[in-house]
């Protein structure tokens, strides 16, 4: 079994620095999970405690089985993969692979069968007779990829293994480490702080913030629920509005107040919780491709607003608007066609809006985005 599991473990350095804070996750026995979130938030230091690199100050860290907290690296049956490579100058590229199959004195042909296998694979199967003065940082990356998928270890760990590599080349790493993981049938826990990379790989998303775990989900439930504003606007990209909104009652019922005097109809989903809330201020959330650009006279419900910038990205645009002092965008048509400060409307259907309170919190209710 390849099951890894995280019980209440905490991680300082020194007196001042709280790395990780009381977490705890499970991953299946061969899932792949990413760990997404922004430079420093704790993503790395929990793979380092996985890997026995760092030894956790509170909880449990259990490989299948097994709590771990107390054996060294080696007896863990991991393999790690790193951003800064990790490779030894004086060997040649093949002797970097081979190293672990090496220490556990797997014979000479099943080791260039492996380290063939695995460096065609990842396209540097020309270069294997070099030193790693002599090979680019992209090729160093794949290289130490090439290093820990090399190996049969119960689960593999990857952190930022692809941050180097060229954006080309990254595309289809992507689809062949899922495709790698799938014929393993191996744990992969890989780290990254790019939302791309965690959502088209990943069975599942931890994505971590100052040391604490925000949420945990499928890529489709921490886009379309993100549980709080950070999670909202760290996934999706462009990442999701968001609006101040007031619950106020007009046309015959209850109604969400727009930025520059527009309004919209409160979700039905939410009734039943904020009628009662005349006058709060809350936070509307809404994905850039939900949302609609018209004329200002269309009579639809909405916020009138003005063009600021149109970002053309091929087959599709991202368009700003300017609601007063707030501003959204917008994907819309690549052939969207308008001008600055061009006088238009936006709308957005009420069931695809997401509310968030004062502490940034969901209140409640799905939205299929």
């Amino acid at each position: 079994m390849s099951r890894v599991r995280l019980r209440s473990v905490t991680k300082h350095y020194g007196p001042s620095v709280l790395a990780v804070k009381d977490i705890s996750f499970e991953v299946a026995d061969a899932e792949f999970l990413a760990v997404l979130g922004p430079s420093g938030c704790g993503k790395t230091t929990t793979m380092r405690m996985i890997a026995g690199l760092e030894a956790a100050d509170a909880g449990e860290i259990w490989l299948g089985e097994r709590i771990v907290n107390a054996l060294a690296p080696a007896e863990r049956n991991v393999a790690m993969a790193f951003e800064n490579y990790g490779l030894y100058p004086h060997w040649s590229v093949y002797q970097n692979i081979a190293y672990p199959l090496r220490l556990r004195s797997i014979s000479a042909e099943e080791i260039n069968t492996r380290v063939q296998k695995v460096a065609k694979l990842l396209e540097i199967d020309d270069i294997l007779l070099l030193r790693p003065a002599a090979i680019s940082g992209g090729a160093k990356q794949r290289v130490g990829l090439a290093r820990a998928l090399v190996r049969s270890p119960e689960v593999f760990l990857l952190d930022e293994p692809m941050s180097h590599v060229d954006p080309d080349f990254r595309s289809q790493m992507r689809v062949e480490l899922k495709r790698i993981q799938r014929e393993l049938g191996g744990t992969f826990i890989y780290v990254t702080h790019d939302q791309l990379e965690a959502m088209s790989m990943a069975d599942r998303i931890l994505i971590m913030r100052d040391g604490v775990i925000q949420q945990l989900g499928t890529p489709h439930e921490v886009f379309n629920n993100p549980v709080n504003e950070f999670v909202g606007g760290f996934v999706g990209e462009p990442p999701m509005n968001f609006l101040p909104t007031r619950i106020q009652r007009g046309n015959g019922g209850v109604q969400l107040s727009l930025p520059n005097g527009g309004s919209l109809a409160l979700p039905a989903r939410y009734g039943g919780v904020v009628e009662s809330m005349a006058g709060a201020e809350l936070r509307l959330g809404i994905r850039p491709h939900k949302i609609r650009i018209g004329p200002r006279e269309s009579g639809e419900g909405g916020a009138p607003g003005s063009i600021y910038v149109i970002e053309p990205l091929g087959d599709y645009s991202i368009v700003t608007i300017k609601l007063g002092s707030a501003t959204v965008k917008v994907e819309a048509a690549a052939d969207f066609s308008g001008a600055y400060d061009q006088s238009v409307q936006i709308a957005f259907a009420p069931e695809d809006v997401l509310l968030f309170g004062a502490d940034g919190a969901l209140m409640m209710g799905t939205v299929a985005c």
